[in-house]
């Protein structure tokens, strides 16, 4: 394992739960490193020359903008390589492996939140049909749902992770800065924030949306904005975002 940061954390706990032996964790912080590894039974280094040369995978969990210089820091080490990254291309593997390919979590992952195994949805692509089918048998060891996917439909499911996921956690810390200067308290936004995403589960989102921008109700809305002068940001999003649920209804 390459890396010991959120990715490499619930990656490495699932294939050691699922019996897997993980030979060694590498990490640039020694420290990060040794708390993995101690925790799924594995070697710890810092020192890529010290990076076992003959393992089944090398799985490299890092920041999509490094992974092309840590697969070239490589070079010659046998096995198969993969990267986690939905915005990187397989291409970054050519001239450094002949064998290699992609094992992306559809998840957001942070280390100090366990996910229980088996529900992290994985994308997968593999230098070659039995490249993939080694790929996709290890990913089906630690996963009930896993998909073949290309370099362009990955990058699109990213995309589409970025707007349900990120931009929503983002909304939800604009709302809690709203309430916190309210003097209210944001955790009442909890159970909203609960059956908002247990509706998604027997509606589409179309079918689930509710207040005033779907409604019409101008009048609420502007009152809304009224409240938004001092953040004229965020009453650009709110105003964009309104118009967007108000074409929906089109």
């Amino acid at each position: 394992m390459i890396g010991a940061g959120n990715v490499a954390t619930h990656i490495s706990r699932h294939l050691h739960s699922a019996g897997h032996k993980i030979e060694c964790i590498f990490s640039r912080s020694r420290e990060s490193a040794d708390s993995l590894a101690a925790e799924v039974g594995s070697m710890a280094t810092s020192d890529p020359d010290k990076l076992p040369r003959k393992a089944n995978f090398y799985i490299i969990c890092v920041p999509d903008q490094a992974v092309a210089e840590v697969a070239a820091r490589f070079q010659g080490w046998k096995g198969i390589w993969l990267h986690t990254a939905a915005s990187v291309s397989v291409e970054v593997f050519y001239g450094i492996t002949d064998e290699f390919g992609v094992l992306y979590p559809l998840q957001t992952l942070s280390r100090d939140r366990k996910i229980r195994k088996g529900q992290i949805p994985f994308l997968v692509e593999g230098s070659s049909s039995v490249v993939l089918e080694k790929i996709i048998d290890l990913a089906l060891s630690i996963s009930g749902r896993v998909e073949e996917a290309g370099f362009q439909s990955r990058l699109k499911v990213h995309l589409a992770a970025v707007f349900a996921n990120n931009f929503s956690n983002h909304m939800v810390h604009i709302a809690q800065q709203i309430l916190e200067a309210a003097r209210c308290n944001p955790s009442m936004l909890g159970p909203l924030l609960e059956e908002t995403f247990q509706k998604l589960k027997d509606l589409d989102a179309q079918g689930a949306q509710t207040g005033p921008a779907i409604r019409g109700d101008r009048e609420t809305m502007n009152k809304h904005r009224e409240l938004l002068k001092d953040h004229p940001e965020w009453e650009k999003l709110y105003t964009f975002i309104s118009r967007e649920i108000e074409r929906s209804r089109e």
